[in-house]
């Protein structure tokens, strides 16, 4: 009997029957072929990635996308300058260590460990400029464990060392660079608060090491820049007197870093391009007119100057009188070079200040007092630049905040043509004020167009003007203060080639008077009757060049107390970019860009914008009321002094009831006065509290509550 085939695909055969392949169909032959092949196909898979990967590092070592704001780890064009000269030049290989107590780091408390964000950055920097150098530096980092070799080693390279424990053990962070042939140039420790300067400190340095010769700067002040101890005499007297000799100022200090500063005596007649390269003056006060002369002449020859004038410089003190105490009222700390500034087209009014609404810092003006806009106090941040800075100028770039304080206002004066023709009026006159047309002039730091000068003169105040003795009143100074139309020039280029203040040359005598002490530097003193008078020509045409002159109207803009503070370490840090713009200006009239171009590099700067604008609103919207009511409160207090005056005289005792009845109203309207004053500043305050409210809200709580809307609207979906 013959079985019939079993034709229905969904039976099985005989349980027993061997299926090709095994249940899975893997199991057999063809199966394990299978497997065979994707395992190699898997191993292909693999190699080729790794060998893509290894290519592709191959190709593009090189490339790199810096995506932070203002390329923070990206290296400017002035270091990249200094490498391909290096390799042009085939110097040696250049070593760079980093010093970082990472493991001694762990035990420190948490301020500390903020540093190791700071390390990785500059780990990241360094590795940028081994790539760029190739070959021509190399980079080491190193961990100095305490009692350790390494540790040895960073005290041998000059490091600074701070004291973390009773055990004597140091954290060390800072750099050390070394050429082939033993040249070393430290920095002693790296302070997260200077990141934005660390490329251009290590770029310094290694153009320090490499190119040592250094460019001749002369400085010339009516100031102690250099400080009172330079004439050991002196130093002497003043030490028998009880008093300090002035300290070097600090910029001075920066300058002698970079290059080979001299100090210009204040009563030169002569200034020579064999003696230095650049002259810099500052806070030229009282100067003989043969110093002036001196300058107009090193400028009328090419010679390129930096000039810090000002009405008020904090650093010019007045002579104590203990006997007379009120002349230091009378005392102008002001400085001015008018003749020269009228020959090259610019002027600064004298007892003029420039004051900005916009640009007022926000600081208490007493040591337990609210903070207040002081519209003296000029702050220009990297969001008010366009506008105010000449951005093309490479001396302005890269800058985050420069402060400006109690600074006076150029102007330009008029223009004329080598005939005297003034070119606005058509006059022709030789005798007319202003430089020839040929001359360039530029602003270069300017106010807002709403700022306005306020005149502040010697004295003691109290009428309707303003005094020195209102310098420290921030309300007084914003009541006084009225919008302009137009901005005010903080600082100026003249380029060109700068006429001669003193066509006819000069005459002087050959021996200055013995000045008697304490006399203000204002007052001319005659010189002796038997003194010569000496008479010197201007240069001769065939011998005049171009020149280059930046004039700011502020020496407060490097003086120590605005352009640098110290930390709670000490540490002397620069307050602002005041010091950067002073650099660059030296290097660009020097002509060394490159360095320009590494100092440049700007810092994160991501300020509140809305806050600032609720807060400047609210005060303009409230400044006409708060100028009322102080002088309501003015009146009151004048009419206060007077019938407290009459009080104390022998009056019937009905007549003195009735004044005090007075004096108790007028009290009463001055503490009214004061509380609409402070109910006006909390309303500002409320207004600052709801925005940052709603900023709280939107970053902290709208967030979650979009994510919660989506999940209820898929979950009732599904």
């Amino acid at each position: 009997m013959t079985s019939e085939p079993n034709l229905n695909p969904d039976a099985g055969g005989d349980a027993g029957a061997p299926v090709p392949g095994g249940a899975d169909g893997n199991r057999g032959p063809r199966g394990m072929t299978v497997a065979r092949g994707r395992t190699v196909t898997l191993v292909l898979i693999g190699l080729l990635t790794v060998l893509s990967i290894h290519v592709a590092n191959e190709w593009l070592e090189g490339w790199r996308v810096d995506f932070t704001g203002g390329d923070l780890y990206s290296l400017t064009d002035g270091t990249h300058a200094i490498i391909e000269r290096m390799q042009e030049e085939g110097v040696k290989p250049l070593d760079i260590r980093l010093y970082f107590s990472e493991t001694a780091g762990k035990t420190l408390p948490k301020f500390v460990k903020d540093f190791i964000g700071y390390e990785r950055y500059l780990r990241s920097l360094l590795g940028e400029y081994e790539r760029a150098a190739a070959g021509k530096i190399r980079v080491e980092t190193i961990d100095p464990i305490p009692d350790s070799d390494n540790a040895d080693r960073a005290a041998e390279d000059g490091l600074d060392g701070k004291l973390i424990n009773q055990e004597g053990d140091l954290f060390y962070f800072g750099l050390a660079m070394e050429t082939q042939t033993g040249s070393k140039e430290t920095i002693e420790f790296l302070w997260p608060q200077e990141q934005e300067n660390v490329e251009y400190e290590i770029s310094k340095k290694i153009h320090g090491l490499l190119w040592p010769a250094r460019q001749r700067v002369g400085v010339l002040s009516s100031l102690e820049v250099f400080g009172g101890a330079q004439d050991p005499m002196m130093a002497q007297m003043l030490a028998a007197q009880g008093r300090t000799p002035a300290q070097k100022w600090i910029i001075v200090q920066v300058l002698e870093d970079l290059y080979d500063v001299s100090q210009v005596a204040a009563d030169v007649d002569e200034i020579s391009a064999d003696d230095v390269d650049l002259l810099v003056v500052i806070h030229p006060k009282g100067l003989p007119d043969k110093t002036v002369f001196a300058i107009d002449q090193w400028v009328a020859a090419g010679g390129n100057t930096l000039i810090f004038l000002d009405p008020y410089a904090l650093g010019d003190t007045p002579p104590q009188n203990p006997q007379q105490p009120w002349m230091a009222l009378q005392y102008q700390p002001a400085s001015n070079l008018a003749p020269l500034l009228e020959a090259w087209g610019l002027e600064l009014p004298a007892n003029q200040f420039a004051a900005d609404f916009e640009l007022a810092a926000r600081r208490p003006m007493s040591q337990f007092g609210a903070a207040e806009s002081v519209i003296i106090d000029l702050q220009v941040d990297s969001t008010l630049h366009e506008g105010l800075l000449d951005e093309e100028n490479p001396m302005l770039r890269g800058l985050s905040n420069t402060r400006f304080f109690l600074a006076g206002a150029l102007r330009e004066i008029g223009v004329r043509d080598a005939d005297g023709t003034d070119t606005e009026t058509g006059e022709a006159d030789e005798d007319v004020s202003g430089p020839a047309s040929d001359v360039e002039l530029r602003p270069l730091i300017s106010t807002t167009a709403a700022a306005g000068a306020l005149e502040v003169l010697p004295g003691f105040g109290g009428g309707d003007g303003l005094a020195y003795t209102d310098l420290n009143d921030g309300a007084k100074l914003r009541d006084a203060f009225a919008p302009g139309e137009e901005a005010l020039a903080l600082a100026y280029v003249v380029r060109g080639k700068l006429p001669t203040a003193f066509p006819d040359g000069v005459d002087y005598p050959d021996r200055e008077a013995e000045r008697p002490p304490n006399l203000p530097p204002e007052i001319e003193v005659p010189p002796p009757d038997d003194v010569e008078i000496i008479h010197r020509d201007p240069l001769p045409e065939e011998e005049r060049g171009e020149a280059a002159v930046v004039v700011f109207a502020d020496v407060d803009f490097i003086h120590d107390q605005i352009a640098f503070l110290q930390n709670p370490f000490g540490i002397v840090q620069a307050a602002n970019d005041n010091h950067k713009v002073v650099l660059n200006s030296i290097d660009y009239l020097l002509g060394s860009r490159d360095l320009m171009s590494v100092r440049a590099k700007s810092g994160i700067s991501r300020p509140f914008l809305r806050f600032d604008e609720i807060e400047a609103q609210a005060e303009l919207d409230t400044l006409d009321r708060e100028r009322q009511i102080r002088e309501e409160i003015e009146t009151f207090q004048a009419e206060l002094r007077e019938k407290q005056g009459e009080i104390t005289q022998r009056n019937a005792a009905l007549f003195q009831r009735k004044l005090q009845e007075e004096v108790d109203e007028l009290n009463e309207r001055i503490l009214e006065g004061n509380r609409e004053l402070r109910d006006i500043r909390k309303g500002r305050r409320e207004a600052l509290e709801r925005e940052e409210s709603m900023v709280r809200f939107a970053v902290i709580g709208w967030m979650p509550v979009v994510v919660l809307l989506i999940g209820l609207y898929r979950a009732r979906r599904r």
